[in-house]
């Protein structure tokens, strides 16, 4: 081998040993949305706002943390989705638990009157047991068909000096067993 290698990358490869002890990041992978979204009332996914990361061990933990600039006229609500391996997307572990009719949700913005923003920042420990492919992704939905669900933006987003534009990350570690 020639060149150097950065330790992440050479424990993964297996070139080195990992030292002893779990608890290390093994490697990073983050996307950053700068663009904007507008999501209605069925969920949807969060264009530019997924991350995929491929586990070196199945032993290893996916850490999982994002930042989301949202703002709905009314209610919205985001959560997160995984798919392992190409199998197919399905809600993670991290979301609210089942009460009558409620949404399920791990974050959600707004009231009945107002324009909400809000920017939540979020982290999830995920086991996957797996050393394909995992692929996150968040998903909105807005709970009125008149106020959209403003991902970056806020609700309305009228050119003024009084309106801002936002950015929004997700971010997965792994972490060594």
């Amino acid at each position: 081998m020639s060149g150097s290698v950065g330790d992440n990358t050479a424990r993964a490869s297996g070139v080195i040993a990992s030292a002893g002890g779990g608890g290390k990041i093994l490697q990073v992978v983050n996307t950053v949305k700068t663009d904007t979204s507008s999501i209605s009332t069925s969920w949807a996914d969060i264009s530019g706002l997924s991350v995929a990361i491929t586990p070196s061990d199945t032993s290893s933990k996916i850490y999982i943390s994002c930042s989301v600039m949202l703002c709905c006229g009314r209610k919205g609500f985001l959560k997160l989705t995984r798919d392992i391996g190409g199998a197919g997307y399905a809600d993670s572990a991290y979301i609210g638990n089942s009460s009558g009719s409620r949404i399920h949700c791990i974050a959600w913005s707004g009231t009945s009157v107002s324009y909400q923003i809000l920017c939540p920042s979020m982290g999830y420990l995920d086991t996957t047991n797996t050393t394909s492919e995992v692929t996150y992704k968040l998903q909105g939905l807005s709970s009125h068909a008149t106020y959209y669900l403003g991902i970056n933006k806020i609700y309305p987003d009228t050119s003024s000096a009084d309106y801002g534009r936002g950015a929004s990350s997700i971010t997965a570690y792994e972490i060594g067993a």
